[in-house]
């Protein structure tokens, strides 16, 4: 396939950056802008496969050749964001985050930054409002792809030429197979790695081998042209962080971008003619500086910022990226793909000691950040969180694939016999400070267990959820432990039962709308969220009941919507207050658990349980605090710290004395 300049695809690159760029900057009616990635991908493909294609057919293809193409392509502009990233993070984040950013540069340059962020894709893991290489895996996937995809096509254009189409369009089909599987069943994994990813870019790969002949017929390529538009800018504006992606969701952006590709093959049709507008045009040539830049700038001037951007400060943002992404692409992408400025050799050379800079770089800060910190070079962590967390690991069930029983941590005097029990999801283990000094004052030994994701109530499984053990699985297993331990005649009920109560995040919060499900079928059809709460929580106390145990349960803390540890650190350093800046008044905390109030309010009037109310000393006058002294009593957004659960020993000091 001869290649001649489409501006058609300088038009669908413009779409795509757009989206991602709109999308991240939270531009209202831009919520599916990440699809944008999809369409890259399919335009990679097309035209990679279709150089590949020509130059093997010509017995011109070299590996060399290749990847100094990807190089010229890839490298220069990457190794100045990477460097940017790399002493902005120096200069704004504390050890912590920069020991994140240090070992994300690492993933970068090596170009594993999607396994990276999948495998960090955790539930106690950084936002990633704060990853300022969180874009870079689709860098990763790409080049991955390209590692092993040049040799597969030589050895079918040397054993299988007459069946190339058909070994690709096999892969193809496995690959979206495996992809359309795997999203429902862990969707980080269906949106990082390059096994989900690979259909996408063979999507554009067939196009180019002409698996469909192109179709000289205008009228039909116009509507083929427009409906690819509209399939592939639907999602844009109708898809959210909520619609489950990739998988089936991928099929419509992909599709639409091969539609407009292959309309406009044999002549310019009317898609082609509404992406050629020069303005398109033009951000379709500065788009791979603009996606790489436009991240990490909004990334810190949203960390600098702390508080959600006014809409004049989005705009000016979204204007100041462009006017950087225009530079980069003339100053470092155009001379770096001119032969006559940087011949081979020295595009090797130069590419090899710019990889070797960044990777020293990261690498002294990712490996060596305790003695950077001791010597005084980088800034100290921003919390006593870092000094050693209270998460309890060894008692998380999420971490054991198929466990036979729950596992526990025994906190408080622990020379004695446990007589109580904490239970719950992940914030049991963030009162596990709290409950191990308050025991430990009346000799009182008890267990925690949690599993995240898992709040105790009896029969209901939530989503999204963690682990591979289903939470009603789970809280059957801790009745049956209480079963086996009569000693423990106390329980300590704790949960986030305003998030799955009212269903949506808060604030600045990230993550996915939750929801519960009834495995028993008691609920009736349709049962909103407060009526399975209800149930499952009435189950828990009654089989409780029946074993004769003391119920406490813990009215949920405060949410504060933002990243605490990291806005307290950025407020400090800039003579900023936290507590005025995202602290949630008393007003806030109590209109948002309202119904959850109510509700173990009632539980306590019929069923006798008692209730842990920590919200009473953290929220003093008209605030609930979120700092004392400059020290977070947050680990995250909705997590206390050890620093905040050791200030909340005294709320259960009277319990323990009350069961000693």
């Amino acid at each position: 396939m001869k290649l001649n300049y489409r501006k058609d695809i300088d038009g669908l690159r413009a779409i795509a950056v757009l989206a991602v760029l709109l999308n991240h900057a939270n531009i209202p009616g831009f919520s599916g802008g990440y699809v944008g990635v999809d369409v890259f991908f399919v335009i990679s493909g097309f035209l990679i496969t279709a150089i590949i294609a020509r130059e093997i057919e010509g017995g011109e293809f070299t590996f060399s050749k290749f990847y100094e193409r990807r190089i010229r392509r890839i490298l220069p502009a990457l190794s100045v964001v990477t460097l940017f990233v790399l002493l902005a993070s120096f200069v704004l984040f504390d050890a912590e985050k920069l020991h994140s950013v240090g070992k994300s540069l690492i993933a970068t340059t090596l170009f594993y930054s999607n396994i990276n962020f999948w495998m960090e894709a955790g539930y106690f893991d950084a936002p990633s409002q704060l990853k300022p290489l969180l874009h870079t895996w689709s860098l990763a996937v790409e080049e991955q792809f390209y590692i092993i995809f040049p040799v597969f096509m030589i050895i079918l254009y040397l054993y299988a030429k007459q069946f190339k189409n058909l070994v690709l369009i096999f892969v193809f089909g496995l690959s979206l197979g495996f992809a359309i599987y795997q999203s429902k069943q862990d969707t980080s994994a269906a949106f990082y790695l390059v096994q989900y990813r690979m259909w996408e870019l063979l999507t554009g790969a067939l196009l180019s081998l002409n698996i469909i002949p192109a179709f000289n017929a205008k009228k039909f390529n116009n509507i083929l042209g427009l409906g690819g538009l509209a399939l592939l800018s639907a999602p844009i504006f109708l898809y959210s962080e909520n619609t489950l992606f990739p998988g089936l969701n991928a099929i419509p952006p992909v599709l639409g971008t091969a539609l407009v590709i292959y309309s406009n093959s044999t002549s310019e049709s009317a898609s082609g003619k509404l992406l050629g507008f020069p303005a398109l045009v033009f951000i379709g040539k500065i788009s791979y500086s603009l996606y790489l830049w436009h991240w990490p700038i909004l990334v810190f001037f949203r960390y600098y910022l702390i508080l959600p951007e006014t809409v004049t400060e989005q705009w000016l943002i979204i204007f100041g990226i462009l006017l950087v992404s225009t530079a980069s692409w003339r100053f470092i992408e155009t001379p770096f793909r001119s032969q006559k400025t940087f011949n081979t050799q020295k595009i090797y050379i130069l590419a090899a000691g710019a990889m070797s800079f960044v990777l020293f770089l990261s690498g002294t800060i990712y490996y060596f950040d305790g003695l950077l910190t001791n010597a005084g070079l980088i800034n100290k962590p921003s919390s006593k969180e870092a000094e050693g967390q209270w998460l309890l690991d060894e008692c998380n069930i999420n971490y054991v694939d198929n466990p036979k029983e729950i596992l526990t941590c025994k906190v408080g005097d622990k020379t004695k016999v446990s007589t109580f029990m904490i239970w719950g999801d992940s914030h049991t283990p963030a009162l596990g400070k709290a409950a191990n000094d308050a025991s430990k004052i009346y000799s009182l030994s008890g267990v925690i267990t949690y599993a995240q994701g898992c709040p105790p109530y009896m029969g209901m499984i939530p989503t999204p959820s963690h682990g591979d053990l289903p939470c009603d699985r789970y809280n059957e297993m801790v009745i049956g432990y209480l079963n086996t331990h009569p000693e423990i005649k106390t329980v300590i009920l704790v949960s986030r039962m305003t998030l799955y109560l009212e269903g949506t995040p808060y604030k600045q919060e990230e993550g996915v709308n939750h929801t519960l499900t009834d495995t028993r079928y008691e609920a009736p059809e349709g049962a909103n969220s407060e009526i399975l709460i209800r149930l499952g929580l009435e189950r828990t106390v009654q089989s409780l009941k029946s074993m004769n145990r003391n119920i406490y349960i813990v009215v949920p803390i405060p949410e504060v919507g933002y990243d605490v540890p990291s806005a307290n650190f950025i407020a400090s350093r800039t003579g900023r207050d936290i507590n005025n800046l995202i602290a949630p008044t008393l007003d806030e905390y109590l209109a948002r658990s309202e119904r959850t109030r109510l509700l173990l309010d009632e539980f306590k009037n019929s069923h006798g349980v008692e209730l842990i109310e920590p919200w009473k000393t953290l929220c003093q006058e008209s605030i609930c605090r979120v700092s004392i002294d400059g020290i977070p009593l947050y680990l995250d957004d909705d997590h206390l710290s050890v620093f905040g659960s050791e200030v909340l020993t005294p709320v259960f000091e009277p319990i323990f004395a009350g069961i000693k």
